[in-house]
Order: structure tokens, then C-alpha cells, then sequence
């Protein structure tokens, strides 16, 4: 759209010029040179038939390919929005219930302390890196509550996956983040559960409710809500 809008602008600019031209300096060139009166008229249907046509076809393209386009897009980041703000609430509440399982009897599971949960800030009040053991511990073994969190993320990653074939992205940098999400969560389904594999999960989900990551340090929100915030 935005090379659309470039020449559109140039088509524009152009059309007025000689418009300009037309009316005003012609009238004034013709009697300094008689011979332009002959020729020009020519000119001007031509060139101005040319930039007219490039106006119609810019509105057709606007209202045929743009608008359609551009609400289509809008329809796949708002479901996708809405995906991920359930799936993290989902996930929020089995790590209540593994922590509740591990000893810390004091969480609940209401809707207000789980959104108040979805601050970083507040995450890592709660469970820290000594409440999250409980969670780990849950991971590292097919119990209930690990394939609960496999089948979100596969829910995510199939989303990913729709949005990447529906949803045209121009930045490479944004394209490869989500292809890396998409094999990230991929990997998480087939590695199944084990000590080593519920590390890589649990760093992951750590990541997202603390905006923290081992690369970057804190950053404060995160990574995938901003990512598809900015869409």
C-alpha cells in the first residue's frame, strides 16, 4: 500500500502541474511561441487522460483490493488477540492450580487474582523464582496439567500458522519472530514432558508473564502481545 499511495501522490502532484500549466502558463507561453498552440493540445489530452485513468484505477484498487484486504487483517490480529489474552489466562490457571498443589494453599483461582496476574510486576511478586518450582514439577511429567498447557500452545501455534498464511507481513524481522514462535511451540508438543524439556517450558512461560528473557534482561510486557499489538 505504501508504494500505491507513492505513486498515487506522484499521479496527483502531477495532474495538478499540468492543470496548472494549462490554464495559466499555455495561455501566456502561446504568445511567445505561436508553434506550442498546434502541438500542445495533444499533450494535454494525452497526459491528462493518462494521470485521470491512474486516479480511477487508484480509487478502484482502493475500494476493491484495500478495504476488503485491510478488514480481513483486521478481523485475523483481533481474533488473534483475543486467542492469546485466553490461552494466557488458561495457562495462568494451571499454574495456580500446580502451586496450589505444590503447598501455597493461600492462591485462588477468582477472576480477579488471575488478572491481576497478568502483570508482570505482580507475576513475579507472587510466584518468584522459588513459586514457580511447583509449576516446573508438574511439567517435567504427563500429568494433567502438563498436556493442558501442551494443548494451549498447539492452539497457538495453529494460529501462528494461520495468521503467517493469511496475513501479509512486510517486515522480515517480524516474519522470522513468528516462524520462530511457531517452531518454538511446535518443538514443545513433540519434546513431551521430561526434566530438561519442562526447563525450556517453563523459561518460556516465565518469559511471557515477566516480560524477562535471558537475552534482553527485563523489558518490561510481553514479547508475543507486543509482537501481535503491533501488527
Amino acid at each position: 500500500m505504501k508504494r500505491v499511495s507513492t505513486w498515487f501522490i506522484i499521479n496527483t502532484i502531477a495532474l495538478i502541474l499540468l492543470m496548472v500549466f494549462h490554464f495559466t502558463v499555455y495561455h501566456q507561453a502561446i504568445k511567445l511561441w505561436p508553434d506550442a498552440y498546434k502541438l500542445w493540445p495533444d499533450v494535454y489530452g494525452i497526459a491528462s487522460n493518462f494521470l485521470v485513468g491512474g486516479l480511477v484505477s487508484f480509487f478502484f484498487y482502493y475500494l476493491i483490493v484495500f478495504l476488503p484486504e485491510n478488514r480481513r487483517k483486521s478481523i485475523i490480529k483481533s481474533n488473534l488477540q483475543k486467542m492469546y489474552k485466553d490461552i494466557k489466562r488458561d495457562v495462568l490457571w494451571v499454574i495456580v492450580d500446580s502451586n496450589r498443589k505444590g503447598g501455597l494453599h493461600d492462591l485462588d483461582n477468582s477472576s480477579e487474582f488471575l488478572e491481576s496476574l497478568t502483570s508482570p510486576t505482580e507475576f513475579k511478586n507472587v510466584f518468584g523464582h522459588d513459586g514457580f518450582h511447583a509449576f516446573a514439577n508438574q511439567m517435567s511429567e504427563e500429568t494433567a496439567e502438563f498436556k493442558q498447557i501442551i494443548n494451549n500452545l498447539t492452539m497457538l501455534s495453529k494460529h501462528i500458522e494461520f495468521m503467517l498464511h493469511n496475513y501479509s507481513i512486510d517486515d522480515q524481522k517480524v516474519f522470522d519472530f513468528y516462524k520462530r514462535l511457531e517452531v518454538t511451540l511446535f518443538n514443545f508438543k513433540t519434546s513431551g514432558a521430561g526434566y530438561d524439556e519442562s526447563k525450556l517450558l517453563c523459561r518460556f512461560i516465565w518469559e511471557i508473564y515477566t516480560g524477562w528473557n535471558y537475552i534482553e534482561g527485563n523489558v518490561g510486557h510481553d514479547p508475543i502481545q507486543k509482537m501481535i499489538s503491533d501488527l
